[in-house]
């Protein structure tokens, strides 16, 4: 069984994603750059795939992007920004999509 993963269908714009990777017992630091609609094979790194798992996108709060999230069916959160006191309302949602054939 073949392993993808891509960026998830809201992502429309090519992006550069921070990940880890490990190679003979030592874990790097890089970035990826992933265009929308294209998948990668994921291969067999156990810490390459958890820094994908974790990735999330947050973005400022607005009624468009909620209805875009709700109607492609993306699991997203409301928060309220720390750093500003909590005057801002943020959105979350996990950027990569994983797909098994």
């Amino acid at each position: 069984m073949s392993k993808y993963f891509k960026l998830i269908d809201a992502i429309d714009t090519i992006t550069t994603l921070n990940v880890a990777s490990q190679k003979e017992g030592v874990t790097a630091y890089s970035h990826i750059r992933l265009k929308p609609g294209e998948r990668y094979e994921l291969g067999d790194d156990k810490v390459f795939r958890q820094s994908l798992k974790n990735i999330q996108i947050e973005r400022p709060y607005s009624q468009q992007l909620v209805n875009e999230l709700t109607s492609l069916n993306i699991d997203y959160t409301e928060s309220f920004c720390k750093s500003c006191g909590g005057r801002i309302k943020k959105i979350s949602y996990f950027a990569i999509e994983f797909i098994e054939e």
